[in-house]
Order: C-alpha cells, then sequence, then structure tokens
C-alpha cells in the first residue's frame, strides 16, 4: 500500500488526533503510482523564476519576545528573562537565545506583524492562509508547477499536521517521514514488492507500452501519450535508487550532520537541504513533540516554561537554522531556495502567573531567507509591547499571496483564485 500518514500529536489542549491516509497499491496490473502522477500532472509557468521553498513549523507557537522581536526596554514582566543582541545588520536586534542566527540577518526578512484572531492550536491559517481551508501551500505548489524529475514536488517532515492537498485531494498530499535519522530512510512507497523482481517488472512496461502504441495508433487519442509519460515517471521511481537516495542522511559526511545538530531538527533541516537539491518544491519540516507537549507551547506550571526556552528550544532552532542557511549559500542554492521559519502564533507580551506566555494571535513574527529576497530588513513592527502591529499588518492570506509570489507562482493566474480569493502579496517583502 502506498501510505500517507500515520501520527499523535498533542497539544496543550489535551487533544489526540491520528489520521491516515492510504490511496491505492502500487500494484504491476493497475501501476497506481502512474495514476497519481496523471492527476498532479501540471505544466510549471516557465516563463517566472521559480524557487523551492523549506517551511520549519514551530509547532506549538514560538515567542516572538523571545526570537525575533525583543523589547529590553519594556518591564520585566513584559520583556521576560533573556536580553536582546545585536546582529550582523546594524540596528537589527534578535534574542540573545539566538547567537548563531543573529550572524545570519544580512540574508534574513524579519516580519514583525504577523497577525490573526484564532488563539487554538491550528496550522490551518498559516500554512493556508485561511481558517477552515486545509488546502496547504505545498499542495498547490504541486498542483500549479508540477513536478522537477522524478522527486515528489511535496514532503512533510516530523508527525502528522491537519493540512495537505485539501480540496485537490489524494494526489496532492505529501510524502511523509516520521524520523529523518537513520542510515536510510524506508519508502516503501518507492520500492517494488519482494516478490516482484525488477527484469519482471520491465517486461510487464514492455508490455503496457506496446498495447499502448497499438491503442494510439489506432484512434490517435492524444490521451494515451500522455498516459504513457505517467506511467514512465512511475516507472523510473520504481526502478531506480534516485528518490531513496536523497532521503538518505548517511551520505552526507559526518562533520556536516554534526553542525546542523545531532537532534530530529537539525536532522530534519539537513534532510530538507537534500530534497531541494534533488529536486523537491516544498519541504515542510514540523518542530518535533516535546517529553509530554508540543514544544513551543510554553505556558509554564504543569507545561514546559521558559526555561525550555533556553535549554532546549532556541539551541536547536539556533544550531540548525543557522546550518541550513550556511550551507544553502555555500552551495549557491540560497537564491532559489525560499526558508520560511514560525508558528501558529506568538505568546502573549505579559507574562502569566507561572512566569511564561500563553497563545497569542494578535501579533507575532516570522523570519524569511533566500528566495530572491534581500535581506538584513524589517517589514511591520509591533507596538511597544509587542502586543499589536504598529504598521504594515500582514493577515495569513497575505502571507500566503506572498509566498506563492516568491517561489514563482503569478497569484494572477486564475488557478489560485480559490487559494488566494483576493489576497495580494505583501509589497514591503517582495518588492
Amino acid at each position: 500500500m502506498f501510505t500517507i500518514g500515520d501520527s499523535t500529536v498533542r497539544n496543550c489542549g489535551g487533544i489526540t488526533r491520528r489520521e491516515m491516509l492510504r490511496i491505492g497499491g502500487l500494484s504491476l496490473a493497475g501501476l497506481t503510482l502512474a495514476d497519481l502522477f496523471r492527476s498532479a500532472h501540471a505544466s510549471p509557468d516557465r516563463e517566472r523564476r521559480e524557487a523551492a521553498c523549506i517551511f520549519l513549523w514551530l509547532d506549538g507557537g514560538p515567542s516572538h519576545l523571545e526570537t525575533f522581536d525583543p523589547k529590553p526596554e519594556t518591564p520585566d514582566t513584559i520583556r521576560g528573562p533573556y536580553g536582546a543582541i545585536p546582529t550582523n545588520v546594524p540596528g537589527i536586534q534578535i534574542g540573545e537565545l539566538l547567537p548563531r542566527l543573529s550572524q545570519h540577518m544580512d540574508k534574513c526578512v524579519l516580519v514583525r506583524s504577523m497577525n490573526h484572531g484564532i488563539d487554538s492550536h491550528s496550522p490551518v491559517p498559516m500554512l493556508t492562509g485561511f481558517a477552515g481551508e486545509t488546502t496547504s501551500y505545498g499542495a498547490v505548489i504541486s498542483r500549479i508547477q508540477g513536478y522537477r524529475g522524478n522527486m515528489p514536488p511535496y514532503v512533510h517532515v516530523g508527525s502528522r499536521l491537519g493540512v495537505g492537498g485539501g480540496r485537490l485531494g489524494a494526489p496532492y498530499f505529501p510524502v511523509e517521514i516520521a524520523d529523518p535519522t537513520g542510515n536510510r530512510v524506508q519508502l516503501p512507497q518507492f520500492a517494488l514488492s519482494a516478490d516482484i523482481r525488477a527484469d519482471r517488472f520491465t517486461q510487464r512496461r514492455e508490455l503496457l507500452a506496446a498495447i499502448d502504441r497499438f491503442r494510439q495508433s489506432a484512434h490517435g487519442n492524444q490521451a494515451i501519450e500522455r498516459m504513457d509519460q505517467s506511467y514512465q515517471r512511475a516507472v523510473d521511481i520504481l526502478t531506480s535508487t534516485q528518490v531513496r537516495d536523497a532521503f538518505d542522511l548517511s551520505r552526507e559526511p559526518a562533520a556536516l550532520r554534526e553542525r546542523y545538530g545531532a537532534n530530529l531538527f537539525g536532522q530534519s533541516c539537513l534532510l530538507a537541504r537534500r530534497l531541494v537539491q534533488a529536486g523537491s518544491r516544498f519541504i515542510q519540516v514540523k518542530w518535533y513533540d516535546g517529553p509530554a507537549w508540543d514544544a513551543w507551547d510554553v505556558h509554564g506550571a504543569d507545561l514546559g516554561g521558559m526555561v525550555r526556552m533556553e535549554q532546549h528550544l532556541c539551541p536547536r532552532l539556533d544550531q540548525g537554522l543557522s546550518a541550513l542557511l550556511s550551507d544553502l549559500h555555500d552551495r549557491r542554492m540560497l537564491r532559489s531556495t525560499l526558508i520560511v521559519v514560525g508558528g501558529e502564533f506568538g505568546r502573549t507580551p505579559r507574562l502569566n502567573r507561572s512566569g511564561a506566555r500563553d497563545h497569542f494571535p494578535y501579533c507575532f513574527s516570522y523570519l524569511l531567507a533566500g528566495g530572491g529576497l534581500e535581506g538584513g530588513r524589517i517589514v511591520g513592527s509591533s507596538d511597544r509591547t509587542g502586543s499589536r502591529p504598529a504598521n504594515v499588518p500582514v493577515s495569513p492570506a497575505q502571507f500566503a499571496a506572498t509566498l506563492y509570489r516568491l517561489v514563482g507562482i503569478d497569484t494572477t493566474d486564475a488557478r489560485m483564485r480559490p487559494f488566494l480569493r483576493e489576497a495580494l502579496p505583501v509589497q514591503e517583502i517582495v518588492g
């Protein structure tokens, strides 16, 4: 079976979500992987510059005051226990728990005026653009831009989120990798059955091709030609090691793996770089669940408090993201790869009774880098306490339009209307 997704996610609401999607078998009789490719076929817009996207989803909602929008001049009940540090861009400060990232601000754009009104844990607004929508950025990009070679265009790393193919259906769900570590990630959906030899599979392909050639000559049906292309793509994946090798982190030097960090987030960032390099278009990395509760959900009391920011969360983000930016830059891939970093919301500007922060969707920050953006900039600002946008407020819908524009999609294309409605890109970001 081609299985996509099987995970359990727990958040501060104590809710467990278990989702599984199965879409057909890779039977040689029907070759249903080819059916998936036919359904997902789209003609990319070749005239626009295209960029891949790595979306680092900080599940649980990171505090903007401890990361990208510190408030060092406010009372300690607002600024919290940590200070701000200068970056390599004069005039821009970030939280002191991100010292490595501070030296990469020349590559980054900080958006400090994100906002919406949903204060419960939901990835939907920020991973689709709209409340109630489940068609993710990765699915839309796959539909509009299509495949690069044999690589799956949309990959999700980590436990399952509540977005995927949405209204576009099963062919646009991501390939999911629950754990990127180990010598070789197992991808049964890209392997032949154990009882099927490659030579027997090739004979089956040749027989199918012969039948299709006969049908085409008999009827002149152009649909048959398109069908044959889909079969060919399925065969290429099933009989080669290219796709599986792209997911194999053991092919990277040990020193580079250590540079990203010996943890799930760091290794996921490295895997994302490998997938972009191999041809995937949208890689979504979900921050891994903590020992008891989702990572960045720092309420304090019975939940993880602010100390987790210092001991666990920020150090791993700092190392993994900095390594990713350096690696892409060194390989001259940063301009063609958009990095997006953020979660479902920010945290309350005022510390709660446990000395920690609760959910706060009314003003929070995102980090963007690469994708042809001019770095070293701040777009939008929050008020003195980080409570509300002071200028250039950015909604999820506007952010969605901005992301699509940055990866090279024409946001005026009629096919984008269901996913953007009337939203326009933020000109202060895209230029």
